[in-house]
């Protein structure tokens, strides 16, 4: 039976909204917003305040699908962005505007809708992101051309979908799948696995893993598209559950070796509505004042 997205609504809600838990100090103030921006861009998420482009896109407008608790989006505000934004959850719409609101920062529209689904109109934005939740909805493929449609025709998205890097294939599928048994309790379906065990609490309605070949597919219509891994994750960047992190030599060498290349957990996928300029010939370069 397909997955309906009213599922999906009715699992990130309450105690599965992300990043409450990375703060222990008062829920909704001012400091426990700003604990959230220093744990996810310091700790969890180390690459997403450069690769973001926060502080590049003064004065453009700007559309988050997904904001979660409004950790990203703010960022584009204190630049100086016009920012937009929607997520499936009625909590999430309420916890971003009120991360705007103890600020004292502007925003043109903060409102619920799917992804698959965006309420916006065609060519409205400069930059959409959407980080970490287009492989939660149930037609993500749907949900990606509705991002391209949004886009202005000049514009860009960036958005972070999972990759198989060393955690899918160690902690997923060896561990909770074969020596946990899962695999073999959820019919043979690897799919149903990644979606117990991909989430903070688990039991996810759906949580897409991707090979580089299918995030290909996916944003087949954008003329250009850079697709890169990130983050080594728990262990390496941070301890998963109070547990332990490694020597911190360790990971810099595996950055050193570039390591993320072939073990990163995330996509990080940056696509360009418009087609890239053409090359050059050689000749024409050789032979250029400059």
């Amino acid at each position: 039976m397909p997955l309906n997205i009213k599922e999906v609504q009715e699992y990130w809600r309450g105690q599965n909204v992300p990043q409450q838990w990375y703060s222990n100090k008062e829920p909704f103030s001012l400091q426990w917003f700003n604990d959230l921006s220093k744990k996810r861009f310091k700790t969890f998420y180390s690459y997403l305040h450069k690769d973001a482009e926060f502080e590049y896109h003064s004065g453009e407008k700007v559309l988050e699908v997904g904001t979660g608790i409004g950790t990203d989006l703010v960022q584009y505000a204190l630049n100086g962005a016009k920012v937009s934004g929607i997520d499936l959850g009625e909590d999430q719409v309420s916890f971003t505007k009120l991360n705007f609101d103890v600020r004292g920062l502007p925003y043109d529209e903060i409102k619920q809708g799917s992804a698959e689904d965006i309420p916006f109109d065609d060519n409205a934005f400069d930059l959409v992101l959407s980080f970490g939740v287009l492989h939660h909805t149930p037609n993500t493929e749907l949900a990606i051309q509705e991002v391209r449609r949004v886009l202005k025709e000049d514009g860009q998205a960036i958005v972070m979908l999972y990759a198989r890097g060393w955690k899918h294939y160690l902690k997923r599928c060896f561990l909770h799948g074969i020596l946990l048994g899962k695999w073999f309790r959820f019919g043979f379906s690897w799919q149903a696995v990644y979606n117990e065990v991909s989430e903070v609490n688990g039991g996810a309605p759906k949580t897409g893993i991707y090979t580089k070949r299918q995030v290909k597919k996916l944003f087949k219509d954008f003329p250009e598209v850079v697709i890169e891994k990130r983050r080594l994750g728990e262990f390496f960047e941070y301890a998963p559950y109070r547990s332990r992190i490694l020597p911190e030599f360790i990971t810099n060498i595996l950055h050193l070796f570039k390591a993320q290349a072939l073990l990163g957990e995330n996509w990080l996928i940056t696509a360009y509505k418009a087609p890239p300029p053409k090359p050059r010939s050689l000749l024409g370069v050789l032979f250029k004042n400059y």
